[in-house]
């Protein structure tokens, strides 16, 4: 009699899925959570006004398109990093903050999901999303490409893989200001505002105090437009004049493979801070 009670518990007793299915089930909703906020349409149309704007002006104001692919593909890689400090914002700001702010958490969190499967499932989908937005935009910028000069640009192919590896280092910086925010305007503010703004000034102000920022996230971004002129530029660097001289001078561009290890960096470093916030963070009343 013993024995047949303890096979029907066996037969009725829960069995939670593996991490894997419970990443993929995350995955899966935040992925829907982003299309029933129109976030990744929102942005998707952002994408379609640029390229028209790129594509359409020149034409307008009586001027010919570059001859030359690369030349061709670095006017739509220049604008690459604004592309994907929205989607870093979108994506990321409140990834976090958003399950605390808006008392989420007390119906998630109690459940036998580990908060490293919540983190990681999210994670992807936001990866997901922007990978989406940023190779549909080097897809229609080389098919014009294409179209227009009859050339191929490989480096504008090699620009799209080095924007791909900032999205994931800008994502993950995202997700760590929203790890440590309070509310979710903030966080999506701070996210759209250290990129655009804060990381640009730091970098300004050591290039005019002759100092190289190498270590700045936003500087490693920029090999995205430089990695399409051919040959790559090299620092200009003219000493005297003071700090004005300096400013207006002075040009320092980031090495590609310094930059890369930069990038992986950030990404890892933020991701590691994120989880351990994010782990020891409780809800609160």
């Amino acid at each position: 009699m013993n024995g047949t009670i303890e096979i029907e518990q066996k037969k009725t007793k829960a069995v939670l899925p593996s991490d894997v299915v419970q990443i993929g089930v995350v995955f899966k909703y935040d992925i829907l959570k982003y299309l029933r906020s129109r976030r990744l349409l929102g942005i998707i149309a952002i994408e379609v006004l640029v390229l028209l704007l790129i594509t359409a002006l020149p034409p307008l104001l009586g001027n010919s398109y570059p001859t030359n692919s690369d030349d061709f593909m670095q006017r739509y890689a220049g604008f690459t990093v604004l592309l994907i400090v929205i989607g870093a914002t979108l994506f990321a700001g409140d990834a976090i903050v958003s399950e605390f702010q808006g008392r989420t958490g007390y119906l998630l969190f109690p459940k036998p999901v580990k908060r490293s499967v919540l983190l990681a499932g999210k994670f992807i989908a936001s990866t997901a999303a922007i990978f989406a937005v940023i190779i549909l935009y080097y897809m229609i910028a080389l098919i014009l490409d294409l179209g227009i000069t009859g050339g191929f640009s490989t480096l504008g192919a090699e620009s799209l893989l080095l924007a791909l590896i900032y999205s994931v280092s800008a994502l993950a910086v995202g997700y760590l200001i929203s790890a440590v925010m309070k509310g979710s305007t903030g966080a999506l503010i701070l996210t759209f505002a250290l990129f655009l703004f804060i990381f640009n000034i730091v970098d300004t102000v050591l290039s005019a105090g002759g100092v190289k920022p190498w270590f700045s996230l936003s500087f490693a971004g920029g090999v995205i437009s430089d990695i399409t002129i051919s040959p790559y530029p090299v620092d200009v660097i003219r000493s005297g004049g003071g700090v004005r001289s300096a400013l207006l001078n002075n040009t320092y561009v980031p090495d590609i493979g310094l930059s890369i290890a930069v990038m992986i960096v950030y990404a890892i470093v933020a991701l590691i801070l994120c989880y351990w916030f994010f782990n020891r963070r409780e809800m609160s009343a």
